[in-house]
């Protein structure tokens, strides 16, 4: 199971807790010293930011696996002023009467770095690999999971796996809340994890569809890119959303039949469409409103997409559900 853990920033002691979090991250993904202690920086820098700059804001904080490579990634995400970020990257730069070198050194220390600031606020990625840098990806990846607000565990999951020709993708929401539905959601990431041989997104979901029988069900969907042939195919059964975008063309929803998987679902059918030009991908439970636009946040769609999911999270999720927003996107 991929993990994440969120820290809201409002005081010292809320920084300080968020670099216990890292820490217990950066030793889960067996990162040395060197590169925990770049953690501890990014995390410390960031959350004083939020406390700083613009009041309050949360810190994502969660593991990453692509290959043999592990690593810890950093979302700070807040409702603050914004800031001229060319300006902040400045070391000097300061708007508190302090040294202003925040920025500049989380981005000296992070294998991966992006900001993106408006209106709304700002949100921020600072990413630190095993091995000393960044791995090569053919697609970037971000995403946030997060529980419904009271709950400790999210009912939703996703999974990613990767090969040189194709990344497949699942997100599943488990039926409801908690417990129960975070069962449902392990046993699909399970299944998914197993399902590397069959042939495609179609399949799988046959094959999620009947591991599911034991629990109260869920919502699925898998997408595989395949970048040889530059098409992607998608299946989904329940309330996921697939958005399809492309550079100099419009979006374009990737249908899912309704139904829940282990129990009701009366149509499993595979979907293709052409994998655009620097190609991005959207899947999102129903933890997110529907009616966002991302032609609404100027140059947002040439961000990170861990930035791009943050955005998302930030503005629209519904907060009487589990959320999950995964993105995909050719660097």
């Amino acid at each position: 199971m991929r993990r994440q853990e969120r820290i809201v920033i409002e005081d010292d002691f809320q920084v300080g807790a968020a670099r216990r979090v890292a820490a217990s991250f950066s030793a889960a993904a067996g990162l040395p010293d060197i590169e925990a202690g770049k953690v501890a920086i990014i995390v410390n820098e960031l959350g004083s930011n939020l406390r700083k700059h613009a009041g309050t804001g949360e810190l994502l904080i969660r593991d990453m696996r692509l290959g043999a490579q592990t690593g810890v990634e950093v979302l700070s995400i807040d409702r603050g002023p914004g800031m001229h970020v060319a300006r902040a990257m400045k070391d000097g730069h300061s708007t508190t009467a302090t040294r202003g070198e925040g920025l500049g050194a989380i981005r000296r220390v992070a294998h991966d770095f992006d900001v993106w600031s408006g209106r709304g606020g700002t949100v921020l990625v600072a990413r630190v690999w095993t091995g000393g840098r960044a791995p090569p990806d053919a697609l970037a990846i971000g995403a946030v999971c997060q529980p419904m607000p009271g709950e400790e565990e999210p009912g939703d999951a996703w999974d990613v796996l990767t090969t040189r020709a194709a990344v497949r993708v699942l997100v599943a929401d488990g039926l409801g809340h908690g417990p129960i539905a975070a069962r449902a959601a392990a046993i699909a990431v399970e299944t998914f994890a197993g399902a590397g041989r069959l042939p495609g997104p179609e399949a799988i979901v046959h094959a999620l569809h009947g591991a599911l029988r034991s629990t109260r069900g869920a919502a699925v969907a898998v997408a595989e890119v395949d970048l040889i042939l530059r098409v992607v195919r998608f299946t989904g059964v329940g309330n996921i959303s697939a958005v399809l975008d492309g550079v100099g063309r419009s979006s374009r929803g990737l249908v899912s039949h309704n139904g829940i998987a282990g129990h009701e679902a009366r149509r499993i059918q595979e979907f293709s469409a052409p994998w655009p030009s620097r190609g991005t991908l959207i899947l999102h439970s129903d933890g997110l409103q529907t009616h966002w636009n991302l032609d609404a946040y100027s140059g947002l769609q040439a961000h990170h997409p861990s930035v791009m999911a943050g955005v998302l999270y930030r503005d629209f999720r519904r907060k009487a559900d589990d959320a999950t927003i995964v993105v995909l996107k050719e660097p």
